[in-house]
């Protein structure tokens, strides 16, 4: 691993190394994991414990899962017991899919996962995230969807009366097929897993044809053939366990996914100010965790354990990189001049994000969770002054 060397200001403290001995420190998002590093935001609250039921539909096995798990232990010592989050696995509390905001806005969960993606009603300029060639890796554009949404998106997502709590970008979409797909024409009328109208536009400018699916029938639908197909985040491919039908990988950076998270309204308006202002502070450092040590680190992990496992991947040789590149733009050209038409501002939040991606992908990833670990982007939900 590399640039794992920065220094947290705050937090400095000075480390006697014996002459020739080495060390090397695990990420900065590891050592806030591990307890050896905090947040800025101080915890002053001597109330009652409070617990947040917390609705998805992730099943409890798995490295997502063991992750949340992990964080909401840290949350819990680190407020003294003060703040637990108890989560309800596998859609056990409720429909944590396509009924997630409903369960949480009727107060059924007290957050949970609320994906515009499987919700697309009423969500417009949300789906620029998801434009093709945008975005890549998870720390970059989890921060930099953090910082357009309390300007562009707050007001849209608030309208079904939840508040966003977090939100977590994929890595962008790879192509893993059954037959191999080794040019731009191999393509060409393939069926391809797809959610929501810009992954559909994404998709159908490779010539790919779209069909949707929930993420519960993705693996089946691989499987059986619905599907030739499965575009997903390399990070995902073993988490959905894409790895057992799959043959072959072909990297074409397709849209990226936001993983959103809601709390109730009531629930939050209600919480006192000191455990308002740690867990809006403690939303952003999970945010950042994740991107970090799922994302992107097993995204690295999956792909060794594809070579391994003798899924081949295939590059596109320089012409038909130029051929993805070309039918990108149009996509978002499009997208662009229609969300325009309709009097939303595209153009400035597409520019907006090419901007903080620019400036976020020049810090490395310990620069990037120094920073959330300082201060967390603000806007995204009221506080208590």
């Amino acid at each position: 691993m590399k640039n794992f060397v920065k220094t947290i200001t705050f937090l400095a403290a000075v480390i006697c190394i014996p002459v020739g001995a080495q060390t090397t420190k695990p990420p900065l998002a590891q050592q806030y994991l591990d307890g050896q590093v905090k947040m800025a935001t101080p915890f002053n609250y001597s109330g009652p414990a409070i617990t947040l039921r917390y609705s998805t539909f992730l099943g409890k096995a798995g490295a997502t899962p063991e992750l949340y798990e992990k964080l909401f232990a840290r949350l819990k010592q680190d407020t003294n017991g003060k703040i637990i989050i108890q989560p309800f696995w596998s859609n056990s509390l409720a429909d944590a899919q396509t009924g997630g905001f409903e369960s949480v806005a009727s107060g059924i969960a007290d957050m949970g996962s609320c994906y515009t993606q499987l919700n697309t009603g009423g969500f417009d300029l949300h789906f620029g995230i998801q434009l093709p060639g945008l975005l890549s890796d998870s720390s970059v554009g989890s921060m930099v969807f953090t910082e357009i949404y309390a300007k562009y998106l707050r007001d849209v997502y608030e309208k079904r009366n939840v508040y966003l709590a977090r939100v977590g970008l994929t890595p962008a979409q790879q192509l893993l097929s059954k037959e191999p797909i080794k040019t731009f024409d191999d393509m060409k009328s393939k069926r391809a897993w797809s959610v929501g109208k810009v992954a559909n536009l994404a998709v159908a400018s490779l010539g790919l044809t779209p069909v949707s699916l929930k993420i519960s029938e993705l693996y089946p639908g691989f499987q059986s053939g619905v599907i030739d197909v499965a575009p997903m985040h390399d990070a995902g491919a073993t988490l959905f366990r894409l790895t057992d039908i799959a043959k072959y990988r072909t990297p074409v950076n397709l849209w990226t996914n936001p993983n959103e998270h809601c709390i109730n309204k009531k629930r939050w308006d209600e919480m006192p100010q000191p455990v308002q202002t740690y867990l809006y502070h403690w939303f952003q450092v999970w945010t950042q965790v994740e991107s970090q040590l799922y994302f992107d680190e097993e995204a690295r992990r999956s792909r060794e354990f594809m070579n391994q496992k003798g899924i081949v991947t295939f590059e596109f040789n320089d012409a038909d990189k130029k051929k993805v590149n070309d039918a990108y733009a149009k996509v978002s050209n499009e997208w662009v001049m229609e969300q325009e038409g309709a009097g939303r501002p595209a153009k400035a939040m597409v520019a907006d994000i090419r901007r903080l991606k620019t400036s976020y992908e020049s810090m490395t990833p310990d620069q990037r969770m120094q920073k959330i670990l300082q201060s967390p982007v603000s806007g995204t939900m009221p506080l208590k002054q």
